[in-house]
């Protein structure tokens, strides 16, 4: 299985290189998934960096020729700068508009993205802790990634009309131009210097992030909300939503106050900068004209450094948030495409030991069992006897410390994941609520997209669910669930649901860990009477604490503190003494 912590490691250093991929990545982004726009974007971006220094050329002309040749001379000039001023307002106007689609259609990309790697990752990396908070934090970052292609094409804009106002002043003042673009530096130091305390702190910003919102989860959902009603514990778990959120925004607020403290000195050093290309103007004179342009231009110049400022600093704000995203696309290989295995004809599994990280002690040791297609076994044992790290085993799920688990005589480890769990349909107590229409949370079950109605309805009839589905008022287009406004189920009939993907997917192998545990005596035989009819296609491994669904049994393992300790058919296992007789001794005598 892959390591969990593959692609988590990245450098914390904020330098050129890394500011440069964060750019290639934003442009190459918005060049591919929106080419046309991307491209307007940029036109109106260039056209719109020009202006300003078009108009100081302008007023130059404009007063040299009110002074030198008259009013009606003027008119041209004025007639351009007037032209210069409206299209300024209106490119802007255009560069807005359009930036907002260009950001709206990146966040659907993003989002994808985001999906199709949380989909595509392991089970180890799915209960990395790490791995969680990094997912969490770039999806609570789509929104700033969606906007960095815009914040690179504003950056280079506001570069570009820098460099452009000092060329209109140089003719004027070269010393005044100087300064102009000079005043780009304190900016850029600024958030350079912000941005690696940003990244210095992600994961343990997103940590805090991800806490917050599960907390808040459990207040709004449906059945965990409703649990903490009837406890009277919902204010504690509020308190410790808000503890988690106000750890996450200490490191904000220390990052704003960084910003602030960075941006007064920032800005007193552009100020004393351009209080001096004002002052340059002066002294180096060049008439009414290139005074008045010189001035103009030192204002404006003002305003484009500023503006140019933010915005590299938006691109190197952005570096750590784009790098985290890279990250997250290199935590999962493009998902390999399940084929489901219908026939499995053997299932040995040899002395396996499973510890738990952080653990003391393995949660399982030695574990031996065998199945063969057509058998029914069982695994028993008193709570945390180590059933369920058995099944998760042998799937795959965790890692094992020692052991084999062969399928038909091939080690389960020179499988990839897909094709392993492509061996396997499992049911547990923790089963998915899909809140999907009945036809898909059913569907579920099957990585094809080509399931017909007619599987989905015998998957349904064979997990005694197909009644209640004709009930319902749209059939399989009922919507599940309250959520969304479909139709509530109990705890049964979803438990049903469940049962019937394993039955859809048709896998060589499944695993039921207590799959009638909300089901009622008497439907809970009809299911596992189910169960024994379709056992000869398949091997099927129950996990139960009911003693009536044992009797009809191939094989019982018993474990017990993780250990294998008996193993036999239900009748061989009541004999006097032995512990599977001492667990269900009280079921037994009722």
């Amino acid at each position: 299985m892959p390591s969990s912590n593959r692609g988590i490691a990245a450098p914390r250093v904020v330098g050129p290189r890394r500011v440069l991929a964060g750019v290639r990545w934003a442009l190459s982004l918005a060049a591919r998934r929106a080419p046309a726009w991307f491209l307007l974007t940029v036109g109106t971006s260039v056209v719109l960096a020009l202006v300003p220094a078009a108009q100081v050329r302008a007023v130059a002309w404009l007063v040299a020729t009110s002074e030198h040749a008259g009013f009606r001379a003027a008119l041209i000039p004025l007639v351009l700068l007037t032209a210069l001023v409206g299209l300024g307002q209106v490119i802007t106007s255009a560069e807005n508009l359009i930036g907002q689609r260009v950001s709206l259609r990146l966040m659907r990309d993003l989002n994808a993205r985001l999906a199709e790697v949380a989909a595509a990752l392991d089970p180890h990396q799915v209960t990395d802790a790490r791995v969680h908070a990094l997912l969490d934090g770039a999806r609570t970052s789509t929104f700033q990634l969606s906007r960095s292609p815009g914040a690179v094409i504003s950056a280079l804009s506001a570069l570009l009309a820098a460099l452009a106002l000092g060329a209109a002043i140089w003719p004027f003042s070269p010393l005044a131009a100087g300064l102009v673009v000079l005043a780009l530096v304190p900016n850029l130091v600024i958030f350079a210097w912000s941005a690696g305390f940003q990244d210095a702190r992600f994961e343990e910003a997103a940590a805090h992030g991800a806490r917050f919102r599960y907390l808040l989860d459990q207040l709004v959902g449906g059945r965990t909300a409703t649990e903490l009603a009837t406890f009277g514990t919902g204010p504690r778990v509020a308190r410790d939503a808000d503890h988690a959120h106000s750890r996450m925004s200490q490191i904000q607020d220390r990052l704003y106050a960084l910003l602030l403290r960075g941006d007064l000195i920032g800005g007193l050093v552009t100020a004393v900068l351009l209080g001096g290309a004002l002052i340059a103007v002066l002294a180096e004179g060049g008439g009414a004209a290139g005074l008045s342009a010189g001035v103009l231009g030192v204002i404006a110049g003002l305003q484009a450094t500023r503006g140019a400022g933010f915005a590299v600093g938006d691109v190197i704000a952005a570096g750590p948030v784009i790098a985290r995203f890279r990250q997250v696309r290199a935590l999962a290989e493009e998902p390999a495409r399940q084929h489901v295995h219908p026939d499995v004809r053997r299932l040995e599994v040899r002395d396996l030991t499973v510890t738990y990280p952080g653990a003391p002690a393995p949660a399982l040791r030695d574990a031996s069992l065998t199945a063969a297609r057509g058998e029914m076994v069982a695994l028993v044992g008193v709570n945390g006897a180590g059933k369920t790290t058995l099944v998760h085993a042998v799937m795959g799920i965790v890692d094992r410390d020692e052991g084999q688990v062969l399928l038909e005589g091939v080690e389960a480890d020179e499988l990839s994941s897909a094709q392993r769990f492509a061996r396997f349909g499992l049911v547990t107590q923790e089963f998915g609520r899909y809140e999907m229409t009945v036809r898909e949370a059913v569907a579920l079950g099957s990585p094809r997209e080509d399931v017909a109605d007619p599987e989905i309805w015998a998957a349904l009839d064979a997990a005694r669910a197909g009644a209640m589905v004709r009930r319902f008022p749209d059939g399989l287009d009922t919507q599940l669930g309250p959520q969304f406004g479909g139709v509530g189920l109990s705890g049964g009939q979803w438990q049903r649901i469940a049962l019937a993907r394993i039955h859809l997917r048709g896998a060589g192998i499944r695993i039921l860990d207590e799959p009638t545990s909300a089901i009622d005596a008497e439907a809970e035989q009809e299911v596992f009477a189910q169960l024994r009819e379709s056992s000869s296609r398949h091997i099927t491994i129950v996990v139960s604490h009911r003693a009536w669904t044992l009797r009809g049994m191939d094989r019982i393992y018993v474990l017990e503190e993780g250990r294998v300790v008996e193993a036999g058919t239900f009748p061989e296992l009541m004999a006097p003494g032995t512990r599977f007789a001492r667990i269900f001794a009280e079921q037994l005598a009722g």
